[in-house]
């Protein structure tokens, strides 16, 4: 029977931060992946001589979040091709503009708002989770052009079905750090070894110091006895019948960090292992109508398809058609090695309400019609050359930042009452977007389990 300082569940950006860094400061550490790959949502898969990036990603860490990870470990995040250009789409008038145009004669009440943001505590913010971005842009500006920036970023980012009801706290603490480290209301870009790579670089930091990996092992439960956690159980033998009799083996640890969303945690955890409203507030953010989900469309042309730049990164509040907010940009802009050559593989997708993502004849229709608003939008589209459509809703994008739904309405990553289990991922209290929001959430976990900040963090801003 195998011990462990601690087992992490989830090979995603959390459970490789949390178990690279746990593992190079000398724990010892079993990490747990039910698929084949590493990278949870952010994964890259080849299909047919291309490398699809699943989750349509690219890297919102303007320096402070996963770039330290991989400092920490002793591996360098490669900042490869940065976004250059923000086409949005006039759906009022069918057409194509810059952002920049929107903002571009009131700079002087864009600069005013990023003052009046780059001065406000990261403790003021916080108090904001209930309230709109709207309702604190209109504290300091009534210009509309500046009002789209912010919200247009949003689209891009947190993807809320509805762009005017975002969060305000979750957005400006991103703004707050991209325009603090990078000088920039939004900083993405590319990982420069790509995404398979930058997995697999902080997979070899952990296994480097130690780390057990297990690819291919998903968990039956978390084993807790009297509130104190005993490690986990995996299933010696795959099961092929849902109700067949297996046989468990347990991995004992006294820490077990489940970065598993909401809509699985339970799966897990029996929830009679925590508080009932603890388990209360995990069931109702698991709910559909807060996923954020996605249908995803992957085309390839011979040609690149943009407005201004290759490297452009589009959005939208409404398709033609379908109505649905989304975004696009060239995947092989980013990275050349993603498609054979001769082609350029562009991603893009449209954001639906969370409640129709079981509806697949719903669905199907709604993929028919969004792939006709994308040739709409982007004539060029209609002379692809490979195609795969994909539908992230099991699980999905993650809960919806609406106000009411973030910040300290969300599950903290410490159940009370029951020792030994902590939960980081982005479904729970956190910070960020997309990967680099997991990673921070990881960095939190880590260091509350080890009692101390690590120096490569310095002091600023945590969860």
């Amino acid at each position: 029977m195998a011990k462990y300082d601690v087992v992490v569940i989830g090979a995603g950006a959390a459970g490789l931060t949390a178990a690279s860094l746990l593992a190079v400061e000398g724990r010892s550490v079993c990490l747990l992946e039910r698929s084949p790959y590493l990278g949870g949502r952010g994964m890259a898969v080849p299909d047919e001589g291309f490398t699809v990036n699943v989750g349509g990603h690219l890297i919102e860490d303007p320096g402070s979040g996963l770039t330290k990870v991989f400092e920490h470990v002793g591996k360098t995040l490669q900042h490869g091709e940065v976004s250059a250009e923000m086409p949005v789409w006039d759906h009022e008038n069918n057409r194509w503009g810059s952002i920049r145009d929107r903002y571009s004669g009131s700079k002087g009440e864009l600069k005013k708002v990023i003052k009046a943001l780059l001065n406000t505590e990261w403790d003021e913010l916080d108090r904001w989770d209930d309230r709109p971005l709207r309702q604190w842009l209109h504290q300091h500006t009534d210009d509309q052009g500046v009002v789209d920036l912010f919200e247009f970023i949003t689209v891009l980012e947190c993807m809320t079905d509805n762009w005017w009801d975002h969060s305000a706290s979750d957005n400006l603490f991103v703004r707050k750090m991209h325009f603090a480290e990078r000088g920039t209301a939004a900083y993405s870009c590319w990982p420069g070894q790509g995404w398979d790579g930058m997995w697999a670089d902080l997979a070899d930091a952990f296994t480097a110091a130690g780390g057990d990996l297990r690819l291919g092992t998903p968990v039956e439960r978390v084993v807790i006895e009297n509130r104190q956690v005993k490690g986990v159980a995996i299933a010696r033998q795959p099961r092929v019948l849902p109700n067949e009799f297996f046989e468990e083996e347990i991995l004992e640890a006294d820490h077990v960090i489940c970065t598993l969303p909401v809509w699985h945690v339970l799966n897990v955890v029996d929830e009679g292992d925590l508080p009932d409203w603890y388990a209360a507030q995990i069931k109702f953010l698991a709910q559909d109508q807060f996923r954020i989900s996605w249908l995803g469309l992957y085309l390839a042309t011979e040609e690149p398809v943009h407005q201004y730049d290759p490297r452009e990164l589009s959005t939208w509040l409404r398709t033609p058609n379908t109505a649905l907010s989304g975004f696009m940009f060239n995947q092989t802009a980013m990275d050349p090695s993603c498609s054979p050559e001769g082609t350029q593989l562009h991603v893009m997708g449209g954001i639906f309400p969370g409640e129709k993502g079981r509806d697949h004849a719903w669905l199907r229709q709604q993929m028919e019609q969004f792939e006709a608003d994308v040739t709409e939008m982007w004539p060029g589209f209609a002379k692809s050359v490979w195609r795969r459509r994909h539908l992230v809703f099991e699980p999905s994008f993650g809960v919806i930042q609406k106000p009411g739904l973030v910040g300290m309405y969300r599950p903290h990553w410490r159940p009370p009452g029951t020792e030994g289990l902590w939960f980081a991922g982005e479904t729970f209290r956190s910070r960020g977007i997309g990967t680099d929001r997991a990673a921070r959430a990881a960095v939190t976990v880590v260091e509350e389990y080890l009692g101390r900040r690590l120096s490569t963090f310095g002091d600023g801003w945590r969860y």
